[in-house]
């Protein structure tokens, strides 16, 4: 399975999860089956807004089935949801150890946004 998780850094799986997945700094892309990890700088990480929107399709046109993150907005729940990805939250813990809740179904599947509206800016 191909999938997307929200980082704070690209240092591989040691990289921890970052909260926020319209504002996170990176995706990791990995492939659970052979553990390959590519990041991909998120764009939107300092627009003035629709960060949500552009994370989404970035994350879109990376072709996974799943995004692990910890909080979702509106927006960007939207466009997840019609690119039919699952979503998943995370509470913390690095890449390596969400994946590994994730493959042991420990992770809840997200149904709805989890914040609000632009929730992730920093002041």
């Amino acid at each position: 399975m191909k999938i997307a998780v929200t980082a704070a850094g690209n240092v591989g799986f040691e990289s921890r999860i970052d909260l926020r997945f319209g504002r996170a700094p990176y995706f990791a892309v990995i492939n659970t089956d052979t553990d390959e990890i590519e990041f991909v700088e998120n764009p939107g990480v300092k627009a003035a807004s629709g960060a949500g929107v552009m994370a989404a399709q970035l994350i879109a046109d990376q072709e996974v089935e799943a995004v692990i993150s910890g909080n979702y907005g509106p927006k960007a729940f939207s466009g997840l949801a019609a690119a039919r990805l699952k979503m998943y939250s995370a509470e913390e813990g690095s890449i390596a150890e969400v994946i590994k809740l994730l493959k042991e179904g420990k992770l809840q599947e997200i149904t709805d946004p989890t914040s609000r509206s632009h929730s992730g800016l920093k002041a």
